[in-house]
């Protein structure tokens, strides 16, 4: 056997130590309140351990049902401890106390619960006592205490301050909440927006993979959706969610294609955020005149996912107004027909949330100013101005009074949703730990409370402010409390904004977000996606590095990527590397140095493309002197992912000596692609005429010795030959034989007389 490390063992006691007390932590706390409860319970201040060591000890304490005191009722509260030292922590006393002072002001709020060390004489009314009990090392002790009616019946409608004391003496530490007394609903109504909206990606869109975690159950896009079910909340739903599972077709993941079918049947009132729910603030600061767009989703098509399908039909208006603004817009692009018959959906099909209730613009918390506001508000979308969604940090009434959810800003219309209800809400939706979420809950009632305080006829609007993710348990309880604030009901924007808006100014500092620094970033893509648009002037279809390139810089500029600023610092950069790499895809392949030996020949040079797409190109060659004449402009077709070949002719009017081409690409429409590759080219021409010579007098040569060897070899021929050699004629019967003497008379006919000679005598 394998023995087992002495510290590893150690760490696993001390987990199994501590496992029985948090069980019974937590069944003392199932036991002693309702469900409900649980899910509302809160984190307060941290503060050293009594032990004096470097280990720190946390103690919080969050009232039941959002902090709401229901009259005639008992009010639960529940207070927990965690022990992060090396040492057991005995039992102790809990003391809770609260004040028949209320706080009254925005202000008293955030400072009550933010004070690291709570004033005692805040709370003079002692409402309860409990224990928790002892808290093994690295365990959990909580308890829950019970504040009696009777001892807050008489406390006026209001927010007041709840203090808990843990332990005694110099031991002791205090945990701080809000207990809110409810008074008079008002007639105001009460809207609460929900995004839809997925974690930041650096893609164009999310992928099938990404989809299916996402939607399924336990995923952050289920999570949203289950939240809002059967509630009244307003969706803000990101249309490159729904276009990522609509380009899909039959190959989106199951439960994707559930997840729209949910979203497309639920009643809600909603409107769409910016495609990737790109940052407003920076494009306008970046020196846009309006926001991005993506103009097609087409190079995310494939054909066979269509086939047999039937393309979703256009949006359809909700309202007479949605119906006239409808006919009077530009009409809807018909589906286009893919080979093989599939139609495929358009840029409307793919990007449709359901009925919409108009076009509401919303930028990031603390991220406009009046310049931003100003500009959204001239824009015109379907001949109506959009109305801007803005915190109430940003905006300053004029009258002085609480602003009202309803208003307008240099004319041009907004909604104000409360900043620290919000926050709050927002805090209780990505809590997985109940007394987190707790303690949030009752701040965004106190919140939520003073509002309608001080005007109990406007109207409260509240968001959950773009989580970076959720808790499945914390966004339904903060969507189900975001809905029922101050003891209203929410109901849609339509109810928000039926009276006369009041008037506001826009006080926001822009700067203090970092807006200019992502306009910086922004300015940077844009121009990288302008070399781009150039560059993809080589490709049949421009479209499929331009719409991809779009849709990544919205989705680069996702108001999600706020939280995570190191991981969007590194999404930039990727996208910056990899669009250098697309630049790059294309180019001449350096030659080596080149030796011209002819007076004319053609050159052969390699075009690599590295892109999955062919491509046409233009190999301009320019010699650097007149000596050379070289075809200047060569047409390349290029194939995907290959290198192509080149034949440039060259001719040279000089026997010898150095000269160089510059190569450059450009596309057809003569926009230069990489830069330019020089090409050193040595010419030896002479060597042509001096080869020929050579040629010739190897050439003469060999007719010469041919001629000398037949003739000697006809000479030894000869020579061979005797000269009294027989003639090749038979010998006649007269004549004597070889062995006998030759009496043969020679001719009396002179030497070389070949003439006949008459026989017998003439008379």
């Amino acid at each position: 056997m394998t023995p087992s490390h002495p510290v590893s063992a150690r760490h696993r006691l001390r987990r199994l130590a501590a496992v029985p007390a948090l069980l019974a932590a937590l069944l003392a706390v199932t036991l002693a309140a309702p469900a409900a409860a649980l899910e509302r319970m809160a984190t307060a201040a941290t503060v050293p351990a009594a032990t004096g060591d470097a280990s720190t000890m946390t103690f919080s304490v969050a009232p039941a049902g959002a902090g709401v005191v229901t009259a005639g009722q008992p009010l639960a509260v529940a207070v927990s401890a965690r022990n992060a030292t090396g040492s057991t922590i005995p039992a102790a006393a809990v003391r809770l106390s609260a004040s028949v002072r209320p706080l009254t002001t925005r202000a008293d709020v955030r400072d009550w619960l933010a004070a690291s060390t709570a004033d005692p004489a805040r709370t003079e009314l002692a409402v309860g006592t409990g224990e928790i009990p002892s808290i093994v090392p690295l365990g959990v002790g909580s308890a829950n205490l019970t504040i009696d009616a009777a001892t807050i019946a008489g406390l006026a409608p209001g927010v007041y301050p709840l203090r808990a004391d843990y332990g005694a003496d110099a031991s002791a530490m205090t945990a701080v909440s809000v207990l809110v007394v409810s008074g008079d609903a008002g007639t105001g109504a009460l809207g609460l927006v929900v995004p839809i909206t997925a974690p930041p990606i650096a893609d164009g869109l999310l992928s099938a993979a990404q989809l299916g975690d996402l939607t399924s159950s336990g995923g952050s896009l289920r999570t949203q959706l289950d939240a809002v079910v059967g509630t009244p909340a307003i969706l803000a739903v990101d249309p490159a969610v729904v276009a990522a599972i609509r380009v899909l077709g039959i190959s989106a993941p199951a439960s994707a294609t559930q997840w729209l079918a949910d979203l497309m049947a639920l009643p809600n009132e909603r409107f769409a955020l910016q495609f990737g729910d790109a940052d407003l603030a920076a494009q306008l600061a970046s020196g846009l005149a309006t926001p991005l767009t993506v103009t097609t989703l087409a190079p995310y098509l494939t054909a066979s996912d269509f086939t047999g399908l039937t393309p979703s039909p256009a949006p359809t208006p909700t309202t007479a107004a949605d119906a006239d603004q409808a006919a009077a817009a530009t009409p809807t692009p018909t589906p286009s027909t893919a080979p093989g018959g599939s139609v495929l959906p358009t840029l409307a099909q793919l990007t449709d949330i359901g009925p919409r209730v108009g076009t509401v613009l919303w930028p990031a918390s603390g991220s406009v100013d009046a310049g931003t506001v100003s500009t959204l508000g001239a824009l015109t979308v379907d001949d109506a101005s959009p109305i801007t969604l803005v915190d109430s940090a940003s905006v300053a009434s004029a009258s002085g009074q609480a602003t009202p959810a309803w208003a307008s800003a240099d004319g041009a219309p907004v909604l104000v949703y409360d900043v620290d209800a919000s926050r709050a809400l927002t805090t209780a939706a990505t809590s997985d730990v109940a007394i987190t979420r707790a303690e949030a809950l009752a701040e965004a009632s106190a919140f939520a409370a003073l509002a309608v305080a001080a005007d109990p006829t406007a109207p409260v609007l509240v968001v959950l402010d773009r989580p970076a993710d959720v808790s499945t348990v914390g966004d339904r309880a903060a969507v189900v409390q975001g809905t029922h604030l101050a003891g209203r009901t929410a109901s849609g924007l339509s109810a928000i904004t039926s009276g006369g808006p009041a008037t506001v100014s826009i006080v926001g500092e822009a700067a203090d977000t970092g807006t200019a620094t992502r306009a910086a970033d922004l300015s940077g893509l844009l121009a990288g996606e302008e070399e781009l648009t150039s560059f993809a002037t080589i490709l049949t279809d421009p479209a499929v590095i331009t719409a991809p390139e779009r849709a990544s810089i919205l989705q680069l500029l996702g108001n999600g990527w706020l939280s995570q600023p190191t991981q969007a610092a590194a999404a930039l950069s990727a996208h910056r590397t990899q669009t250098q790499q697309t630049l790059d895809a294309v180019a001449v392949v350096p030659p080596s140095d080149i030796t011209l030996a002819a007076t004319s020949a053609p050159l052969t040079f390699s075009v690599r493309n590295d892109l999955p797409w062919p491509v046409s190109l233009e190999l301009i060659a320019t010699p650097n002197d007149p000596r050379l004449i070289v075809q200047n402009t060569t047409l390349v077709e290029a194939g995907p992912s290959q290198s192509t070949r080149v034949q440039v002719p060259v001719q040279a009017r000089v026997g010898s000596g150095e000269s160089s081409l510059a190569l450059q690409l450009r596309s057809t429409s003569s926009v230069e692609i990489g830069g330019t590759v020089p090409v050193h080219v040595t010419v030896r021409a002479e060597w042509e005429s001096v080869g020929v010579a050579v040629m010739a007098t190897l050439i003469a040569a060999l007719i010469v010795v041919g001629i000398v060897r037949t003739v000697r070899k006809l000479r030894r021929r000869a020579a061979s030959t005797p000269a009294d050699a027989p003639s090749d004629s038979t010998p006649s019967d007269d004549q004597p034989g070889d062995d006998a003497p030759s009496n043969h008379t020679p001719s009396n006919d002179a030497p070389g007389d070949t003439s006949p000679k008459e026989e017998g005598t003439h008379a």
